[in-house]
């Protein structure tokens, strides 16, 4: 028997030592996300920068990593954890 799928979403600031600065849950999986892919931190709601962002500043993912899981023998988690760091690019 197949069981569903509950996806979720962290992104971390600069490293997974950190708290996830930004996180969600979805009946879909995500788009495929890859080292070196730019991450756009403009429109995700509140998210917990350290230091705020300013006009300008862009982010790559630095790091990708998936956790599986079974929840309650119900269902299966999936978590995709993406770290980003600032490119060093301003425009």
């Amino acid at each position: 028997m197949a069981l569903p799928i509950e996806y979720h979403i962290e992104v971390y600031q600069d490293s997974f030592l950190n708290d996830p600065v930004w996180g969600v849950q979805a009946n879909s999986a995500f788009p495929a996300i890859s080292v070196g892919d730019a991450f756009n931190h403009r429109g995700v709601g509140d998210i917990a920068w350290d230091p705020l962002p300013v006009q300008g500043q862009e982010f790559i993912v630095a790091k990708v990593e998936h956790i599986f899981w079974e929840i309650e023998n119900r269902h299966i988690g999936h978590k995709l954890m993406v770290a980003l760091k600032l490119s060093g690019q301003e425009h």
